[in-house]
Parts: structure tokens; sequence; C-alpha cells
């Protein structure tokens, strides 16, 4: 059986704790803060051009770095030269971290399926610390069900793919987004599974929401779990 429990224990920073300032999100320091709170973290990854894995939301570079253009068309030279902060690879991630905390690590990137989700296994498979795979995308997680059985898997939903879930049901948690689903469907599927929430923004919200799901992404963690 797959412990799962790590996933219903302390909040999850969504992409660290960050201002895109000073602290830019999903980045070695953010995580580090994120850290020193021992919150769960949960991490984005895409591939680049020459296969290189990046902590990195966004496909497109504009909100982020303020420049034109597809980071996946990028090698890690060119995206290294022309960042403007350090963008870690999941390698020098996992190396942070070091099972300090649990991670969930989102995968991104849309092309090259088969080769993205090797490569983040290969990474993967030495490290030592919890962690669990999600996605929005059904393939990517058939693809670590088939050949990484033991790992966790979780079904990102969105309004976009909720209407999707009855075609592969092998995953071990749902995360969802929390204003797309009513109190009955969400009673119903906790009762067959781990469900998460996203994205909790502020201390309001966490208030209300947290009796309904088994744990919640939240932003501004700092600020949210100010006691």
């Amino acid at each position: 059986m797959k412990n799962k429990e790590f996933l219903s224990g302390s909040l999850i920073a969504h992409r660290g704790i960050y201002d895109n300032k000073g602290v830019y999100e999903n980045t070695l320091k953010s995580i580090e803060k994120a850290i020193e709170k021992n919150y769960t973290v949960e991490i984005d990854v895409r591939m680049l051009l020459d296969g290189t894995i990046i902590v990195f939301h966004d496909q497109d570079m504009e909100r982020l770095l303020h420049l034109e253009g597809d980071i996946e068309k990028l090698s890690h030279d060119e995206l290294t030269y022309i960042a403007k902060y350090p963008i870690p690879t999941l390698a020098e991630m996992l190396e942070l971290v070091a099972g300090r905390v649990p991670l969930i690590i989102e995968l991104k990137t849309r092309k090259k399926r088969g080769m993205f989700e090797s490569k983040v296994a290969e990474i993967l498979d030495d490290y030592k610390g919890l962690y669990a795979i999600q996605s929005f995308n059904i393939s990517t997680l058939r693809w670590f069900y088939k050949n990484r059985p033991n790992v966790i898997l979780g079904y990102l939903v969105n309004k976009k793919n909720l209407s999707k879930m009855r075609f592969f049901k092998r995953y071990d948690f749902i995360n969802i987004k929390m204003d797309i689903i009513n109190d009955k469907r969400l009673k119903f599927l906790r009762a067959n599974y781990l469900v998460l929430g996203y994205t909790v923004r502020s201390k309001e919200e966490l208030e209300i929401k947290q009796n309904y799901y088994d744990n919640l992404i939240c932003d501004n963690l700092l600020e949210i779990d100010a006691s």
C-alpha cells in the first residue's frame, strides 16, 4: 500500500513562499522559506529543448521574466544567460529539499510525451524524500502508473477536464479547483479518494474550506497561516 498520509499533513505551499519581487516562485529561496515553516511544498516542472528539467510554472516567459516566447524552446544554457534570476533544475531542487519536507511535483510540459515523464522519473529514482506526482494530463498519469507503479499520483482537475475523470481512475488523490465543485460531489469524491483543494489565498478562505478537504494548496502562506 502507498503511504499517502503526508498529503493530509501540513498545509501545502504553492510554489514556495515568495513575492515575485525579491523572492520568486519555484526558486531555491522560495522553497527554503517554506521548508523553514515545515510546509509541504508544491512545485512545477517543465522540459527545455535540450531535455533539462527545470522548476518553472509558465510556458510563456512574459509574466516572470518579462521576455517574449516559449521557455521550452530554449536550452538550459540559453535560459541561464537571459533569465533575470536563477531558475533551478529539478535535480538542484531535490538536493536542496533533501527529504526535509514532502513535495508535490506537477508535470507541465505538453510535448514529447514519454520522454518528459521518463526524464523526470529518472531524476526522482534516487530521491529518498516523500513526494507525489500530479498532472492535468491523463497520459502523464498513465505513464507513471505503468512505468513507476509505486509513485503516488494525483489528478489535477479544473473546469476543462472535470468530465474526463471517468476515463482514468488509477490516481491516488485528486487536486481540484475549489470553485468548480459543490459540497455533495465533494463528499462523494472524499469517500473514494484523498482530495486536495486549490488555491487558498486568504485566512478567511482557509477557515471556510479546511474542513471540506483533506488538505489545501495555499498562496501567501506566511500571511494565511499567521497565528
